[in-house]
């Protein structure tokens, strides 16, 4: 009979060696049964369909993938991870056949594009694969891409933003890296002046129909009617709201055709969350301050021209950009002006004494003239770019205000218990770029700003610079256009490090 110990040390070899040799031990890698990674050519050489068995997708965290630079470039790699989520809502998964199909895009067109695939599954195992995709030539609607004029090349010191997503008048959003490369960009629809990436797709809202389409990294476009009627098209720029998409709508209501004065916020599938008229709030603000409106709120006129606009989560607020008249702050839920910020010398500060009593006032530097694009910096102060632009639409023998000679960038430090403004940075090229129209500056990393140019010699030439603080200029790239149509809105994007949820 064995010893009370050597009992108790037989039986623990006993479990462990069971153990040891158990399937449960093994990893949900392991036994997801992956093998040989297939792949098929996508819509545009950007985008390729990868493919491989998958025994169980229950057990799935995420797919992650990188695709490591080309030789000579400086932008870092393209990684993307879709979640278990993403990629169940796309169908992904075949369970009959038990395997999973995923694009992945940012590919280099007309290149051997090296991957790094890693498939994660939820108890911490990874599967990793290395995978060549072989791409072709671009030969689509957005050529003028592939051949920038390189005025200043990237080098290896990071400019603050890596990737870029090019909002345009000639096709679906463009993605293009810190070297000039262009890295993704779809066939339809033939304009992307309102857009946006989302948690999992492109956005683009029409600029003809009150549609809103849903572009598939892939390439595949679903498209959503707004619900409300009066609707007519899309404008400007989409951006993300507090629940939705903020969209700058055309309306037409009782025969009478609303221009770019209507901003609404929206839900994917086109439903109407909540709306700002910003007619109707000007005209009670200028009641309550003893003015008439009915020169200064036109119908049927483009008299307002909202170009920007977009959340401050920071005090629930929006902020929105009239290109004829000046930035203006309004309350979210009550849609009440709270600040107006523009030049003094046009019809609205000069002729309109409420309008006066809400304009901060500008302490250092310029004021906003004509501006596109605005954002906010974490340290909340106001970015945008300053056209220089007098109104165009102003009532007859009313004041336009001033025209500069030059555009800039310009970042304003605003205090509201002050009523003032501040221009705390700007970036003036040496006066020597106009671009009165469209245009964007967006911080990229702190003290990093990429500035695009849209309509520059007379409309004919576009350029996308990146310039930090201090007016170091770390690449600059230019591209032929007619009007705004190339380069409308250039925005950074992460595409390394992006994840789809």
């Amino acid at each position: 009979m064995k010893s009370p110990a050597t009992l108790l040390l037989w039986i623990l070899m006993t479990v462990l060696l069971s153990a040891c040799g158990s399937d449960d031990d093994s990893s949900q890698a392991e036994r997801a049964g992956i093998g040989a990674i297939d792949q098929a050519a996508g819509a545009t050489p950007f985008v390729a369909q990868l493919s491989y068995a998958l025994d169980n997708f229950a057990h799935l965290d995420s797919v992650h993938y990188t695709i490591a630079g080309r030789p000579g470039s400086h932008s870092r790699p393209v990684a993307v991870t879709y979640d278990q989520a993403w990629l169940g809502r796309r169908a992904a998964w075949d369970a009959s056949g038990k395997r999973i199909a995923f694009p992945v895009f940012g590919l280099y067109a007309n290149h051997r594009n090296e991957l790094t695939l890693t498939t994660r599954f939820r108890d911490g195992s990874t599967h990793v694969a290395q995978v060549a995709v072989a791409t072709g030539p671009y030969t689509g609607p957005a050529t003028v891409y592939a051949t920038p004029e390189v005025r200043t090349a990237r080098g290896a010191a990071s400019p603050g933003v890596e990737y870029m997503l090019i909002k345009n008048g000639i096709t679906t959003p463009v993605i293009l890296d810190s070297d000039g490369q262009m890295r993704w960009a779809g066939n339809t629809p033939g304009s992307s002046f309102s857009s946006l990436f989302g948690d999992d797709a492109f956005y683009v809202g029409d600029q003809l129909a009150p549609l809103l389409h849903q572009v598939d990294v892939d390439g595949t476009v679903r498209s959503s009617r707004l619900d409300d009627p009066r609707f007519t098209n899309f404008h400007h720029e989409l951006a993300h709201g507090k629940t939705g998409f903020l969209a700058e709508l055309d309306a037409l209501v009782g025969g009478v055709r609303l221009v770019e004065s209507i901003l609404a916020e929206i839900d994917i599938s086109g439903r109407v969350l909540k709306e700002w008229d910003l007619g109707q709030i000007f005209r009670a603000a200028m009641r309550a301050g003893g003015d008439d409106p009915d020169n200064f709120v036109r119908d049927g006129i483009d008299w307002f021209h909202m170009n920007s606009a977009i959340y401050d989560a920071h005090d629930n607020s929006l902020l929105i950009s009239s290109r004829e008249n000046f930035v203006v702050k309004l309350d979210y839920e009550t849609g009440a002006i709270r600040w107006l910020l523009g030049d003094t010398s046009k019809h609205w500060y000069v002729n309109y004494q409420s309008l006066r009593a809400l304009a901060l006032r500008v302490t250092e530097g310029k004021a906003p003239i004509g501006q596109h694009t605005l954002s906010v910096a974490p340290n909340r102060e106001l970015i945008m770019f300053n056209n220089g632009m007098a109104s165009l639409n102003p009532p007859l023998g009313a004041p336009a205000g001033e025209n500069r000679s030059y555009s800039t960038p310009s970042r304003y430090a605003i205090d509201e218990t002050a009523r003032t403004a501040r221009e705390v940075w700007t970036w003036d090229a040496n006066r020597e770029l106009l671009s009165n129209v469209c245009s964007s500056a967006y911080e990229g990393a702190a003290g990093q700003y990429l500035v695009a140019y849209a309509a520059l010699d007379e409309y004919t030439l576009a350029r996308l610079i990146a310039v930090d603080s201090a007016g170091q200029v770390a690449f600059d790239y230019a591209y032929p256009t007619t009007a705004c149509n190339t380069v409308f809105i250039a925005q950074p994007l992460p595409l390394e490090d992006l994840r789809l949820h």
